[in-house]
């Protein structure tokens, strides 16, 4: 979709604008809307909730005003928001936009290093930054976020969210909802969840406390640990693995129910539960010291599969 400068609504745009002791501010109101996509070079974004079905745009700028124009159309039930830079190849400055809007609206936003803010409202949010950070409370609503070298941390979410960060750190507090979580190289904290959760990260650890599942539950660290604290007895299965650091799962003085099955590397790896196992088996015994052992158990009449695995380090169970 293309940006159409004309002449006539660039002088109204900025028949809006003031100067300030930090730079120029630019306000516009719209009606009328559904969505809004907001596309920054390094500007950041902030989400306030409105108290009116109008949304109230304000952009803040230092750049010089012969390099920048932010651009504001609507176009039907959607306002498009852009910054141009005149084919410039280097310009100096920071631009900061602040979206007041009513709930329940529907925002894309992309910059390549801008953060995004949220807080005490509903909204459904499609976001990806380069190296901008996350930082959203209360905020209710299905929303996907990546950033490729950023943070991302929610706090008191109910929705649905799909979160990835490069090298970033993910933080995420009272969730209900279900969870898809990827870091590269960064370390997961999560605590107080309710709903299905996959969490995977590369090379970092995994700390998951006062974990209620609703659903299927999978928590992997390539190299890191792996751990998971429980606030109820599982109803679907669970798995908490790590390629070669430790893999705990802590029921939390839960009831232990469901097939347990616990593996790790012969020579290198350890398995350690409070319970008797049915069956021990070796797997994986090509002659190059890569033989695993797989240990079983059936506690109680549960269906599901309780599996913990690690390469070299420990996995465990805890009661």
């Amino acid at each position: 979709m293309k940006f159409i400068s004309k002449p006539i609504a660039l002088v109204l745009l900025f028949s809006a604008g003031v100067f300030t002791a930090k730079g120029q501010e630019i306000s516009k109101s719209f009606s009328g809307i559904k969505k809004i996509n907001l596309s920054t070079s390094a500007g950041s974004c902030t989400l306030v909730k409105g108290s009116s079905n109008d949304v109230q745009v304000k952009v803040s700028f230092t750049y010089s005003s012969d390099d920048y124009r932010p651009l504001m159309e609507q176009e039907g039930s959607t306002l498009m928001l852009k910054e141009d830079f005149q084919n410039r190849k280097s310009y100096s400055g920071n631009s900061s936009w602040v979206l007041t809007i009513p709930e329940n609206m529907d925002v894309s936003f992309s910059s390549g290093s801008g953060n995004f803010e949220a807080k005490d409202m509903s909204v459904k949010v499609s976001a990806n930054s380069g190296s901008g950070n996350y930082t959203w409370v209360s905020v209710k609503g299905d929303s996907k976020i990546n950033t490729g070298s950023g943070n991302i941390n929610i706090v008191g979410h109910q929705g649905n969210l799909n979160v990835n960060t490069g090298s970033g750190k993910i933080n995420i507090g009272s969730l209900e909802g279900d969870l898809l979580a990827n870091a590269g190289s960064g370390k997961i904290g999560l605590s107080k969840l309710k709903g299905a959760c996959s969490v995977n990260v590369g090379s970092g650890d995994i700390d998951a406390r006062d974990i209620t599942l609703t659903g299927k539950g999978s928590f992997n660290s390539g190299s890191g640990d792996a751990s998971v604290t429980l606030a109820t007895s599982p109803t679907h299965n669970i798995s908490v693995n790590s390629g070669s650091g430790d893999a705990l799962l802590d029921f939390g003085g839960n009831k232990i129910e469901g097939k347990v099955i616990m593996t790790a590397n012969k020579k290198n790896g350890k398995i350690v539960a409070p319970f008797s196992f049915d069956k021990t088996e070796e797997l994986d015994n090509d002659g190059n010291d890569n033989v695993r052992i797989r240990k079983t158990a059936q506690l109680g009449a549960k269906d599901i599969e309780i599996k913990i695995g690690t390469g070299s380090g420990t996995a465990e169970v805890k009661k």
